[in-house]
């Protein structure tokens, strides 16, 4: 049997741009992605720290060592700029996974990697 387990998260992200009249998604610095585990138009759930939002978007691939997190289309009315997130990727498998956690400071710099 299949079950979904967490299978990447980036902790306490903070939001640095939005773009309202754009294609929906989450734009993440490339560098981030990679330590991660997260891939270009995966599939993630966002959640807001600050205001508890949560929603569901696609990921794309933001400039390499940029440390920015940018929120387009529909998805840019549910944060503010200086927001934290949590942005996890999941995965489906039939045995449990050992999820890969980078936790950021406000500047977006790794801080930790688990």
């Amino acid at each position: 049997m299949l079950n979904i387990y967490l299978k990447s998260k980036i902790h306490m992200a903070t939001v640095t741009g939005k773009k309202l009249f754009y294609e929906g998604s989450i734009e993440i610095d490339e560098e981030l992605m990679e330590r991660a585990g997260i891939s270009e138009g995966e599939m993630v759930l966002v959640v807001n720290v600050n205001n508890a939002e949560r929603f569901v978007t696609y990921v794309i691939k933001g400039k390499r060592g940029s440390r920015e997190i940018n929120l387009n289309g529909a998805a840019a009315r549910l944060a503010e700029e200086g927001d934290r997130l949590i942005i996890m990727a999941f995965t489906l498998s039939e045995t449990p996974v050992k999820p890969k956690t980078i936790i950021l400071n406000d500047k977006n710099k790794i801080v930790q990697e688990k």
